[in-house]
This record gives structure tokens, sequence and C-alpha cells, in this order.
């Protein structure tokens, strides 16, 4: 099966993307529930460098990678939801205001997706990347706006950015979603809980929408579903639903102050990393 995939990767480098996805999939996971974002920033570098190794079109090898780590959101975001649901720091009223104005986000950001070139979301997703970076070293947690979120056409507007940011790059929505939580008054578990709800929402209609894209593209590779690789999911998804409960466990018992600077050098390197792989395409 990883043959029909993986037909132009040499012997050595596929053990190595093997192990590199299955790796990628039980950090994303842990991730996932720990800082309550979808893992996507784990694994859409992953999955790209794994599909420049096998020669895939450089034209929708980062649709690809995107839309394969929505896929692999759904599984993750669910567990991560339930998990925190458990420990009753899920916001489900909230949930249920936000819904629509995330589920129109995700719908554009499908439809405008289709339409990018390969280097322009590659682009975008770097830039998106370094903004994300920077709250991990730079947030104060006394930073507020109200003592309450907005219920009225403002916060409908954060629910459609939050859903048409994330479904371009290829995230849970967390990494947009918490902070604006927080600057909402949300406690930080509560806001960690209630983001992998959102992740949920986005994930779902996101991968659909990836598939009706790549359909609509004419996308014709071994074992993918518009712009789902089938292979990405077998290898990275079962990894990531053994990390995502680790994650949580560890969110309820440690203080994230040290993690979250390692964290943000990491999405740091990876919003650089594709910048000058952005340079080079367009060179």
């Amino acid at each position: 099966m990883f043959s029909t995939i993986f037909s132009n990767v040499a012997t050595g480098d596929l053990a190595f993307s093997i192990a590199l996805l299955i790796s990628s999939g039980i950090f994303a996971g842990f991730i996932a529930g720990l800082f309550g974002i979808g893992g996507g920033v784990v694994v859409v570098p992953a999955l790209y460098y794994i599909f420049t190794l096998a020669e895939v079109d450089e034209s929708i090898r980062m649709h690809l990678a995107v839309g394969t780590s929505l896929a692999n959101i759904v599984p993750i975001s669910i567990i991560s939801v339930i998990n925190h649901h458990r420990r009753g720091v899920v916001d489900v009223g909230f949930l249920k205001f936000i819904f629509i104005s995330v589920l129109i986000g995700v719908i554009f950001g499908s439809v405008a997706v289709s339409s990018l070139k390969g280097s322009s979301l590659i682009l975008i997703y770097s830039i998106i990347l370094f903004f994300v970076a920077l709250q991990f070293f730079f947030w104060k947690d006394q930073w507020r706006f109200a003592n309450k979120f907005p219920k009225t056409i403002t916060g409908h507007t954060y629910g459609s950015s939050i859903g048409f940011l994330s479904v371009i790059i290829g995230v849970g929505g967390g990494s947009l979603s918490i902070p604006v939580l927080k600057l909402y008054n949300f406690d930080i578990r509560e806001a960690i809980g209630t983001a992998a709800g959102i992740g949920t929402i986005v994930a779902i209609p996101g991968t659909i929408g990836f598939m009706i894209s790549g359909y609509q593209n004419d996308i014709n590779l071994p074992l993918t579903f518009g712009y789902v690789s089938l292979v990405g999911l077998i290898l990275i998804t079962p990894m990531t639903v053994i990390g995502a409960p680790i994650g949580v466990r560890f969110a309820h018992y440690i203080s994230k102050s040290k993690l979250n600077r390692i964290f943000g050098l990491f999405i740091l390197a990876m919003s650089i990393r594709f910048y000058f792989e952005w340079i080079t395409l367009i060179s």
C-alpha cells in the first residue's frame, strides 16, 4: 500500500518517513490535549516534508498536507473535547452560540483554498504560524477586553475569522481561539476545553470541503480522497488518538510556562522554514 504513494521515495527515506509520521501523530495528539490545539502545526510540516520526498506535484503538495491534517483533527478533537467535558471545562453554551459563524468561516475558507496556488498557501501558513508563535512568548494572562464574550456581531466575526483561517492552514482553531477566549475572561483550562470543541466544528466540514475541492480540481493520486491522503491518516491518526488523552492529563497537572516557550520556538522554526520554502518556490 505504501509503495503506491511513496513509489518515488528511496528505501531509507521511506522508513524514516513512516517513523516521522508515527512520531508526529503521537506528538500532535499530545499537544492537542495539552494546549487545546488540533495538532496541525505539527502534522502539516511533517506531511509536507514527506509529500516532498514522494515528489508529489508542488502545486498540490501543501493542499494535500492541509487537507490530511484537517481529517486527522476530526478524531483527535472529538476525543479531546470528550475528555475535557468529563472534567467540566467545556462551555457548551458558548459552542452552540459560535457554531454557525465558525461553520460559515470554514465554508468560505474551503472555497478560497481551492483557488490558491501552492506557494501562496505556504506563505499564508508561514505568516499565520509566525503570529501564533508570538503568543507563546509574549502573552500576558492579565490581558482582558471584557469579562464576557460578546454574543453580538463581534462574537460572530471572531467565529467566522477563526473558522476561515483555521481551515486554510489545516489547524483545529485552538491556536487562534484560545487567545480570544482568554481575552474575554475564560479560565485557561476552560479555554482549552472549549477550543477542542471549536476544533471539531472546524475539522469535520473542513475535511469535507478539502475532499470536494480536490475532486473539483481533478486530483487523482493513489489512496487519496480529494486533498486527503488515506496513507497519512492510517499512520498518523491512531497515534494522535493515543497522544491526546495523555496531553489532557498533563494539562491539568503541570505548569506550562516552560512548555509554552519550547513549543513557541518549535512553531517559530516551522514558520521560518516555510517562509524560506516559499522564497525557493517563487525564485
